[in-house]
């Protein structure tokens, strides 16, 4: 239902609410009396009373008429009091309309000004109706979003409380705390190994320099091995048996069989006297295997990683190594365990 605009009246019709001129019967008869008693034609104001007649000379009919004027002079005189008292009544009864019509004004001016200042007070008053409305429907429109949204919660809510595949509560808790303590396990796991590991990669880097330092003996014994073959080499140059033995190398001889003797029995028997005893090595592999080993994925792929930086250094030592001993091979030496 739309709501009703009632405007202000224009000022004429107002005033014509309040018009003084709009009098009542009761208000009018007394100035209608007034008027009529005193503006007709046969109003005693239009009519002065008459002067007596001169006397005539007889005696008798100079009494009658004096008796007869007498009378009418009493008759005029009560006609004139009554109408005088009757002009008295009508003023005081114009004189109370009057009285009556200024206190109607008055009143209907104080009327109107409670009217403005009660008309001040419903604008205003509406004015506020209309803001507080506004601002309820904004409120409304807000709390309609919030239900609905609250709706959708609450059938989120049953779908998930519904499934029988859910735990309660407790047991959710349970998980989590769980959980929780597995993670703090985890965690402090990987702090000891990150220890252990920092442990274990100071132990590698020392096991790697023992190990550069013992290529380096292991090359330095070849090398004095080579010189002292040399050596020998010249001097059997002089006996003249030097160029036979070494023509005889590998030359089938009928003691052995008719077989071949292979070359890997004099690289064994130098091998094994270039071999670094492992009792050297043993001190270094107990003090790596003390810390344990709590991650060995972890372990494996950095001493891989240490291994590939290891091993270029490998490659260089030994091609170092054959540059001196290209006709001669390396016996098998024992492999080191930096595992």
């Amino acid at each position: 239902m739309a709501p009703y605009e009632y405007g202000f009246l224009p000022q004429g019709e107002e005033d014509s609410i309040h018009n003084v001129a709009r009098l009542l019967s009761v208000e009018a008869r007394p100035f209608q009396r007034l008027t009529s008693r005193l503006l007709k034609p046969d109003s005693l104001i239009n009519s002065p009373p008459t002067s007596l007649p001169t006397p005539p000379p007889d005696a008798s009919a100079a009494d009658e008429a004096a008796a007869a004027a007498e009378a009418e002079r009493e008759k005029q005189a009560a006609r004139r009091k009554l109408w005088e008292e009757e002009m008295l009544f009508d003023f005081s009864t114009f004189e109370s309309s009057i009285v009556r019509m200024q206190l109607i004004h008055n009143s209907n001016q104080t009327e109107r000004e409670r009217y403005a200042k009660e008309k001040t007070r419903i604008l205003d008053t509406a004015q506020a109706i209309r803001d507080n409305t506004v601002e309820l429907r904004v409120q409304l429109e807000e709390a309609r979003k919030t239900l609905a949204l609250r709706k959708t919660y609450d059938e989120l809510a049953d779908i998930i409380t519904n499934k029988e595949k859910l735990r309660p509560r407790e047991d959710q808790h349970a998980a989590l705390e769980k959980l929780n303590s597995e993670i703090e396990e985890l965690q402090e796991e990987g702090r000891e190994c990150s220890v252990s590991r920092d442990r274990k990669r100071e132990q590698f880097g020392k096991i790697m320099e023992e190990s550069r330092q013992m290529l380096k003996l292991i090359r330095d014994e070849k090398e004095e091995a080579g010189r002292k073959e040399g050596m020998d080499s010249s001097d059997d140059v002089d006996d003249g048996e030097g160029s036979v033995i070494r023509s005889a190398v590998g030359t089938p001889r009928p003691d052995t069989g008719g077989a071949t003797p292979m070359h890997g029995t004099q690289e064994g028997e130098r091998g094994d006297m270039l071999a670094v005893p492992r009792t050297r090595l043993a001190p270094l592999s107990q003090e790596s295997s003390r810390a344990p080993s709590p991650s060995r994925s972890q372990q494996d792929t950095e001493m891989a990683e240490s291994g590939r930086n290891s091993g270029d250094t490998r490659v260089s030592d030994e091609s170092e190594m054959e540059e001196g001993e290209e006709e001669e091979d390396i016996g098998p030496v024992d492999q080191m365990d930096v595992s």
